[in-house]
């Protein structure tokens, strides 16, 4: 079955609403309950909010040269974000397991899903379907 570019770019906007709301609820809960994620010893409350100003751009210029067809650097781009979004996981590494909450566990998971998502469509976009090969069309 072939997608069709604005097909496309509908499915790139709503894996990166769902993949951004489950950063957003993230990165908010580890900012209020900073003191219960476990994390290395130097990090602030402020690191927290600080990373996701600093990453959601990402998210939001790699659509925009998606759609404008500026492959390479979209991919960059969502690939960055993307690569924030499965960071989750690192919380593990400065905690048990038992000291996560299930709420925070979710919270990960779900950031963490959505991250595999926005890669996934990356690599569908890049690797199977080479949208970059196509010539760009003029509108």
């Amino acid at each position: 079955m072939k997608i069709e570019k604005l097909q496309r770019q509908i499915l790139l906007l709503l894996i990166l609403g769902v993949n951004l709301l489950a950063t957003i609820l993230h990165y908010t809960d580890n900012f209020f309950f900073f003191d219960r994620y476990p994390a290395p010893v130097w990090m602030e409350p402020h690191h927290v909010y600080t990373a996701w100003l600093v990453l959601a751009p990402f998210a939001l210029v790699g659509y925009m040269l998606y759609t404008k067809r500026v492959f390479w650097a979209a991919y960059l781009c969502l690939g960055i974000f993307s690569l924030a979004s499965i960071g989750g996981v690192g919380h593990y590494f400065f905690g048990a397991i038992a000291t996560f909450s299930a709420k925070m566990h979710a919270l990960i998971w779900f950031e963490e899903l959505t991250g595999y998502a926005l890669i996934g469509f990356s690599i569908w976009s890049g690797v199977i379907l080479k949208e970059w090969r196509q010539e760009k069309l003029t509108e």
